[in-house]
């Protein structure tokens, strides 16, 4: 008599769209029997905190077609978003695409899973514990992770696949600031922005893509006081172009420093077609970028973070033209203001109004009131301020990258220890890998990674 395999047992740790690709994969690439335990807080696989949101106004910020989970799938997304009544839809589409509410993609990253674990039920189970791991510990090739209610999961393989944290404080906080409700420290709470009034004067820290998204919630919410959004550059995302990622922009050239490559860069924008605009050597550059930063000393590595990193998101991470079309609205009537201008602190005046210390390029400093203030300063990137992280860390079992912007892991995902090495069985997926690819933050950049990545995960590869 043949004894059945052992499953083989999965534990993800986050279960947004980073973990729920990763199980979908998984699942798919399997042959054998297969357990996966996904640690999730939340009550839906595949949200996470970016379509979580149940505001229509914010959108996908890539169009439909370019947000399949799997290479050999072309037009799956789209067909199931038609397939479900949420296109056609005369507001989500452009000439470039259609973008539609990133909820509906949530719901459908929700389905693509459920579909696939249904075609791999008797095979595959899954279990969703609504928990965070507090531990992951090594015990002679089987993992065990403990989590926040002191549960002990067996593993032998696990993935570290939570993301985005919410904003890091910017600058110092006056006593009572924290506690005051026109203070909204994490604008993707639920109604996090139900106190703010619709003639409020608002305060913005940050103007990159979070800020598009509170201001387009306000102006949709009939807000009408005057908005101020505030950053160091003042720079503000830009708009989709033509799509097309087939140039080839780095040839035989390999830059060795920071500079060269910006001027690489520079040098393929001046050569390509008008007609194009520079939108396609960015999206041209994202493939090769792992073997380029791979090749760049550390030090580069940090100057590139230093001096280059916000030019590039700006570039890199573009916003759906309809958000484009609002904030140019919002600009155009007076109702939003962006300015250069690093906030150095909040202190609460006696009338509950809040005043911002606000500097200036030059070091002037001037200090102004507001109703509310609402940090849009991007997830925290200091990835060791997440506790499990912080033990992983002190024990040498995981390290952080080059540049400090998340953990270290190799090629095949591999978590790096205190030493350099590569950990069998412990793998890390998504933003918190950025560091160690050059970019790993979009989600078809992320899912193409897994679907290449996942063999090796479940054969144990040493």
């Amino acid at each position: 008599m043949t004894s059945t395999p052992s499953p083989l047992r999965l534990a993800i740790i986050g279960g947004g769209f980073t973990g729920a690709v990763l199980a979908i994969h998984a699942v798919r690439a399997s042959t054998g029997p297969l357990d996966i335990v996904v640690l999730e807080p939340r009550a839906e696989l595949g949200r996470g905190v970016a379509y979580s949101t149940r505001d229509r106004s914010h959108r996908i910020n890539v169009p439909s077609d370019r947000l399949d989970i799997a290479a050999g799938e072309a037009g799956a997304a789209t067909a199931w978003l038609h397939a479900h009544g949420i296109l056609p839809d005369p507001e989500s589409q452009d000439a470039t695409g259609a973008y539609v509410p990133r909820a509906d993609y949530g719901a459908y990253i929700g389905d693509v899973l459920a579909r696939t674990l249904a075609t791999a039920a008797g095979r595959v189970h899954l279990r969703h514990l609504r928990t965070t791991a507090t531990e992951v510990r090594d015990s002679d090739g089987t993992w065990t992770i403990v989590t926040q209610a002191g549960e002990r999961v067996a593993a032998d393989r696990v993935a570290l696949c939570f993301g985005h944290a919410v904003p890091a404080l910017p600058c110092r906080l006056g006593p009572g600031v924290a506690d005051s409700p026109h203070f909204v420290a994490d604008p993707w709470a639920a109604d996090a922005l139900a106190g703010i009034g619709p003639e409020a004067s608002v305060l913005v820290v940050g103007t990159g893509l979070t800020m598009a998204d509170v201001v387009t919630s306000l102006g949709t919410g009939g807000h009408r006081g005057p908005i101020t959004a505030v950053s160091r550059r003042g720079l503000l995302p830009k708009t989709h172009g033509v799509f097309k990622m087939d140039l080839d922009v780095v040839g035989g050239q390999r830059p060795a420093t920071a500079l060269e490559l910006l001027r690489m860069i520079r040098r393929q924008i001046s050569a390509v077609d008008p007609a194009l605009g520079w939108h396609p050597v960015v999206d041209s550059l994202r493939p090769a970028l792992p073997d380029l930063w791979g090749d760049l000393p550390a030090d580069e590595k940090r100057r590139v973070v230093r001096r280059l990193l916000p030019f590039w998101e700006v570039h890199r991470f573009r916003i759906a033209p309809q958000i484009q079309a609002a904030l140019a609205r919002a600009q155009a009537e007076g109702c939003l203001t962006v300015e250069r201008a690093a906030i150095t602190g909040l202190d609460l005046g006696a009338d509950g109004e809040l005043e911002a210390e606000l500097r200036r390029g030059r070091g002037e400093t001037e200090r102004r009131r507001f109703d509310a203030v609402v940090l849009c300063t991007g997830p925290e990137r200091d990835v060791a301020r997440n506790p499990l992280v912080a033990a992983l860390l002190a024990d040498g079992t995981a390290s952080l990258d080059a540049v400090g912007l998340g953990l270290a892991v190799d090629r095949r995902s591999r978590v790096r220890d205190a030493s350099g090495r590569s950990r069998p069985g412990l793998y890390a997926f998504g933003p918190m890998t950025r560091g160690s690819f050059g970019e790993m933050t979009g989600a078809p950049d992320i899912a193409q990674h897994i679907e290449q990545t996942v063999g090796g995960l479940l054969a144990g590869e040493p």
